[in-house]
């Protein structure tokens, strides 16, 4: 958890995937796709989103974030956060997923009050799981949240957002923010 703090809660840089809007029907015959590209190199660091896929399955809700350079080193600083509406009838999303998108960080599944994380304690995982898998050769950030852990919902609506910690050369530590 530290991990998210040092990398996913202290960002410097943000570009975001505009709201994207899915509206998944319950059921393996009826899982909504969805593909969202992002604008070429608003980020100077870090990890720029190119490209977000969307799928509300029965079992899975699945978010693949495709990056232009995903990489291994802490010293990207770079991390993610996607923020999950389940509710339109509440303002907001009800969820974030945060994480490190370097070698070794941690991620974490969060309660939400709008487009803030509401506390540190991680979501119930009610008889379910969530993961991520990062492949750097192909630069995607891969997320699969089991539905029951979001409370099986028909319709999400996703907002991803990409970020990184500037970290002067030779560095462990952030430049200073003014």
């Amino acid at each position: 958890m530290n991990t998210i703090k040092n990398a996913a809660g202290r960002v410097a840089t943000v570009a975001a995937v505009s709201a994207i809007t899915i509206t998944g029907l319950a059921g393996t015959a009826f899982a909504q796709t969805s593909v969202f590209e992002d604008a070429k190199g608003d980020m100077k660091q870090g990890a720029d989103i190119r490209k977000v896929r969307v799928v509300n399955g029965d079992e899975k809700l699945r978010i693949n974030v495709r990056h232009r350079d995903l990489v291994r080193s802490f010293r990207s600083g770079s991390s993610i956060a996607v923020y999950i509406d389940t509710d339109r009838t509440r303002t907001g999303p009800e969820y974030v997923f945060l994480g490190a998108t370097f070698e070794g960080g941690d991620y974490a599944l969060l309660p939400a009050d709008g487009f803030q994380q509401d506390g540190n304690r991680q979501v119930p995982l009610r008889g379910g799981s969530y993961i991520m898998k990062l492949d750097y050769v192909e630069d995607v950030a891969r997320i699969a949240i089991d539905q029951v852990v979001v409370g099986d919902p028909a319709k999400v609506r996703v907002e991803v957002k990409t970020g990184a910690e500037l970290l002067p050369e030779g560095s462990t530590t952030p430049k200073p923010t003014e």
